[in-house]
């Protein structure tokens, strides 16, 4: 399944919800053409028209229940509820 124009595609990360794993500032590299997404997996997800990285803890039919590492300062599924599996950009390959 095709999610977007180009297979990666690298996000800047504006917020300190995934920290220590990844730091507010850092680069990831994204698989945009992923084709399975498993429950632990770090993806970027599309929210209010922006982007966030997050960790995916719950999958259920079609919807996804994310979260921050940084559980303290992280507004995540916990806050807004499930989101629909294609609010999914990608999957983190690589943090720059």
């Amino acid at each position: 399944m095709i999610r977007g124009a180009l297979p990666i595609r690298i996000f800047r990360v504006a917020e300190r919800s995934m920290e220590p794993t990844i730091k507010e500032g850092d680069y990831v590299v994204v698989n945009c053409w992923y084709r399975k997404i498993e429950v632990g997996d770090i993806v970027v997800i599309i929210h209010d028209a922006k982007p966030f990285v997050k960790r995916l803890e719950k999958v259920r039919s079609r919807e996804i229940f994310v979260v921050g590492d940084n559980r303290k300062v992280s507004k995540d599924s916990r806050h807004i509820g499930w989101l629909k599996s294609k609010s999914i950009v990608g999957k983190v390959l690589l943090i720059i």
